[in-house]
């Protein structure tokens, strides 16, 4: 990873970040004020759903952990299981990902977790503890696969720290985050039968282990939730969805990210993710 490209993911302006933060205390107001009034689902109903949808679910104004697990992790367990992770990570890379460079190796071992969080997230400035301390986090969750079985049933598959890649029935995976708004998205321009193939990609990897810092888009060993959905419609739609077709990453792909790529229509859309 060069220093520019570093620079280029990790990039926004403390002005923004100041600005948004001034305006956090109006915007929960006008928020809670949003949610009395407003009639639309925080949920997608399972009438809507197709095979290869994505789900993204994430509770509102609550610290979100960067990886998705059954229990929730506080910022500050976040932080050391992050950095415990990057230093096994760091003394296992060289064997287990050639294509990394020494500079690249570096430029790891130089990120902090708040400089990550905020370039995972792609948009908080870096070196802002605030962010951090606050307990709310703007940005991060999770996405999940949807798969419709042949009688109909919908089901999410999805790959979460504690469990792996996994497959469980939506009604389920809704009861187990109350509270949750979920985003609903679908491929563009592309037929059933193509998007359906997303999911059958996906449920090859069922009992697949989870690991956040297998960065090869591309490879099938084990998956963080977003890397999954990335393979799935790489591998069975031949495309990269973040038009970037290099699966070697020296950087991790987010949620956030395929959420807002271009080749996605967000079929049911809470305004800006980044936001809520």
């Amino acid at each position: 990873m060069t220093e520019a490209m570093y620079r280029t993911a990790v990039s926004r302006t403390r002005r923004d970040l100041s600005l948004l933060l001034a305006g956090f205390p109006m915007m929960l107001g006008l928020y809670s004020v949003s949610m009395a009034q407003s009639n639309s689902p925080t949920a997608p109903d399972e009438t809507l759903l197709q095979s290869g949808d994505l789900v993204w679910p994430k509770k509102p104004n609550a610290y979100v952990p960067y990886i998705a697990r059954a229990e929730k992790q506080s910022a500050p367990e976040d932080e050391a299981e992050w950095n415990a992770a990057k230093q096994k990570f760091l003394a296992t890379v060289k064997e287990k990902y050639a294509y990394f460079s020494d500079q690249d190796i570096e430029a790891i071992r130089r990120l902090s977790f708040a400089d990550f969080y905020a370039a995972y997230a792609g948009t908080a400035v870096p070196n802002e503890p605030q962010v951090l301390q606050s307990g709310v986090s703007l940005y991060v969750g999770h996405v999940g696969i949807i798969q419709v079985d042949p009688d109909g049933g919908k089901w999410v598959i999805e790959a979460l720290a504690d469990k792996g890649v996994i497959k469980r029935r939506y009604g389920d995976w809704l009861s187990a985050r109350p509270g949750e708004w979920v985003w609903l998205g679908r491929l563009k321009d592309q037929p059933l039968a193509a998007r359906r193939s997303i999911s059958e990609e996906a449920a090859k990897y069922i009992g697949r282990p989870y690991d956040f810092w297998n960065l090869d888009l591309n490879d099938h060993t084990a998956f963080y939730c977003s890397k999954l959905a990335w393979m799935a419609i790489f591998r069975s739609l031949k495309f990269a969805v973040d038009g970037n077709e290099n699966p070697k990453r020296i950087f991790w792909f987010s949620p956030k990210q395929l959420l807002y790529a271009s080749p996605i229509d967000r079929v049911l859309d809470h305004e800006q993710y980044i936001t809520r």
